[in-house]
């Protein structure tokens, strides 16, 4: 799968899905060419914010802390995904789409890319800046839920397919938040 799929995935269920769907990638090689490389990257950004950004914002908080947030943050970005899948292939049975648990992996897999790259934003050294891309990554990540849903589940019900999208990406932000909220809790209470 390219990387320069995504954008177009985003807007549209075709572009970039139907290769997903053609290759099938098994999970093992879904999580060893995409979740594992790019859930590296945000706590990698919470060790860069340690010493910029983060420094600013929590200035009491050591470097343990940041080492600790970051390692608990990257364990649970792995729990995270599998729960996904099976919420995506749930919500999809309900609405009379596949129960395939290897394509809701794909579509689990997939669909944080853009949260994961929205973690770059660190590098801006701007809290707000961090947050808007932050905010417009969730966005794109329930388009990538939505489409993938309609593409490889076969919800093809654009009401359905939305609402699908709509259950797992407050499932997934819930998790996102919870996932923050647990990096939090390591630099302030550690």
């Amino acid at each position: 799968m390219n990387v320069l799929q995504f954008p177009r995935m985003v807007i549209s269920s075709h572009e970039g899905w139907d290769t997903v769907e053609r290759l099938r990638p098994p999970m093992d090689q879904v999580f060893l060419r995409l979740v594992l490389p790019l859930s590296l990257l945000p706590p990698l950004m919470i060790l860069i914010a340690a010493r910029g950004v983060g420094a600013e914002v929590f200035p009491h908080v050591g470097f343990a802390n940041w080492l600790i947030a970051a390692t608990i943050f990257f364990v649970a970005e792995h729990f995270s995904v599998p729960i996904l899948a099976n919420s995506i292939r749930l919500a999809s049975i309900a609405k009379g789409g596949s129960n395939n648990l290897h394509d809701a992996y794909a579509v689990a897999a997939i669909a944080p890319v853009p949260l994961w790259l929205s973690s770059i934003a660190v590098l801006s050294g701007s809290v707000w800046v961090t947050v808007v891309v932050g905010v417009l990554a969730m966005g794109a990540s329930a388009m990538l839920i939505r489409h993938g849903v309609d593409r490889l589940l076969g919800v093809e019900e654009d009401v359905e397919a939305s609402e699908v999208a709509v259950q797992v990406i407050s499932f997934g932000v819930l998790t996102w938040l919870a996932l923050i909220g647990v990096a939090l809790a390591c630099l302030l209470l550690l």
